[in-house]
């Protein structure tokens, strides 16, 4: 019976250090595939890592490598580097605006009647938002609103507003013709269905003619040889497209072949008057008067 128990107990003992060794056997290989799993994925992560940054240094060095282009919209220096286009407002924008600024807002031409040298383009002026005259000059360079230099530049063009205590004496200020004055006076085809009369005397010639509230004449000097029908036919030719303001009653231009043109026009109690060289200037900066 002893021998048997000792049988049974030395038996049991030796299932439990067989059961002992194979747990940490187990342990042993579980270890060793987890160090084995970190380390592949500690070499994988280093070689994406690598990849990374010779893909990173590859697009560096294209980019470095590419040229620079221009903009259709801009210019490009010798380095390569792209330029703003300037976008600086036009010349007389600006300087109406200073007036605005100055006078309040006033009738103002929003065209310089220039065909070049705007970017010259300068004035200086007088008086205040009742009554004021302005100069318009094209100089060397661009110069501030009422600059003093500017007393020295010549205007080609001088717009003037007075203002006159009645609307009849503004009426009376503009040097208005009816064609009814012009009874038994020989006429002219100025074109577009526009005629003209012409009256000559004295050495002078006038060659009056009506459009609306306008009356316009043209005075040429006879005794130096001097036509107005050329002239009145341009300035019949120019207002087929420049459309001159509206007077409240009456509105004159008055042209000189010899180059002294005016156009008056009056709007209640106020008259303006555009002086200038050139029909085809003082036309169009009337025709933008706003």
């Amino acid at each position: 019976m002893k021998k048997t128990i000792l049988k049974v107990t030395v038996a049991f003992l030796a299932l439990t250090l067989a059961g002992c060794g194979t747990t940490k056997d187990n342990s042993k290989s579980d270890s060793s595939t987890s160090v084995k799993t970190e380390k592949k994925q500690v070499k994988k992560t280093a070689s994406t890592s690598n990849l990374q940054k010779k893909a990173s240094k590859t697009a560096s060095s294209q980019t470095s490598q590419a040229p620079a282009r221009s903009n259709s919209q801009g210019s490009t220096t010798n380095n390569g580097q792209q330029q703003v286009p300037s976008t600086n407002e036009p010349r007389l924008v600006t300087l109406n605006g200073d007036l605005n600024r100055t006078l309040g807002h006033v009738l103002l031409p929003q065209k310089d009647g220039l065909g070049q040298d705007n970017s010259r383009l300068n004035i200086r002026f007088s008086g205040d938002s009742v009554n004021y005259v302005i100069n318009y000059s094209v100089g060397g360079k661009t110069r501030p609103l009422n600059d003093p230099a500017l007393q020295n530049e010549t205007p080609y063009a001088t717009l003037t507003k007075k203002t006159y205590s009645s609307f009849a004496q503004a009426q009376a200020a503009v040097n208005y013709h009816s064609s009814s004055d012009d009874q038994g006076l020989p006429r002219i085809d100025l074109g577009h269905d526009i005629s003209g009369t012409i009256d000559a005397g004295a050495g002078n010639r006038y060659l009056h003619w009506n459009e609306g509230k306008w009356s316009l004449v043209v005075h040429a000097d006879a005794v130096n040889g001097e036509d107005p029908k050329s002239m009145a036919k341009q300035v019949v030719e120019l207002l087929e497209s420049s459309y001159l303001p509206a007077p409240n009653s009456v509105g004159a231009g008055e042209f000189e072949v010899s180059g002294n043109n005016k156009l008056t026009w009056q709007d209640g109690q106020i008259v303006y008057s555009l002086k200038g060289q050139s029909v085809q200037t003082i036309i169009t900066m009337a025709a933008s008067m706003k």
